[in-house]
């Protein structure tokens, strides 16, 4: 198996924190500050503690890396903010860039979404994207999300505003057709 979601384990903070020291402009605005090896612990004990209450759902995009011991987490699909009492969730996703244009955010996105509704009963996910970001917005679209409306100048990134696209979808919408991440319980994951 080539790509796959799985949930962020402790020893993927060396692979996260590689991604961190390399990445462009786009994934800059969707990762931590602390982009440092103790900052991937950090951000990994949080997602793991947050997921433990309820309150999200992370999942790494594992893609097999022939130069490498094997699989390597290149990305992320996650709900945070999950509101069991109003069935709402906040999403957002991001790729290493050395491996964009393949379709592998769709994927995961769209694993996430089928994964929220069907397995977690999350009726409304919501999920924003800087209008200059256009890949960003046809990840969104790819997985069922629709515009809902323009933030202007909801984003600061060094000094600079930036306007967002604000989008939903809800569980009744119809289902986004394209390909999907398998996602692996830790114990499918082992076996491999």
């Amino acid at each position: 198996m080539a790509e796959f979601l799985r949930h962020w384990h402790r020893d993927d903070a060396d692979a996260l924190a590689d991604i961190y020291a390399r990445a462009d402009t786009d994934l800059l605005s969707n990762i931590p500050d602390d982009r440092s090896l103790a900052g991937a612990h950090t951000w990994i004990d949080w997602i793991r503690a947050a997921e433990g209450e309820g309150a999200a759902v992370a999942f790494a995009i594992m893609r097999d890396e022939p130069t490498t011991a094997g699989n390597v987490p290149v990305g992320n699909v996650m709900a945070t903010a999950i509101d069991r009492r109003h069935s709402t969730a906040w999403i957002s996703y991001w790729l290493d860039s050395t491996v964009r244009g393949h379709g592998l955010a769709a994927a995961g996105l769209r694993s996430l979404v089928d994964h929220l509704h069907d397995e977690l009963d999350v009726y409304r996910l919501e999920l924003g994207y800087r209008i200059n970001n256009p890949a960003s917005g046809g990840v969104a679209k790819s997985a069922g999300f629709l515009v809902e409306g323009r933030e202007r100048e909801r984003l600061l990134y060094d000094g600079l505003r930036f306007d967002t696209e604000a989008c939903a979808r809800l569980s009744g919408d119809q289902r986004a057709s394209g390909p999907r991440l398998p996602i692996l319980t830790t114990a499918d994951y082992v076996t491999r």
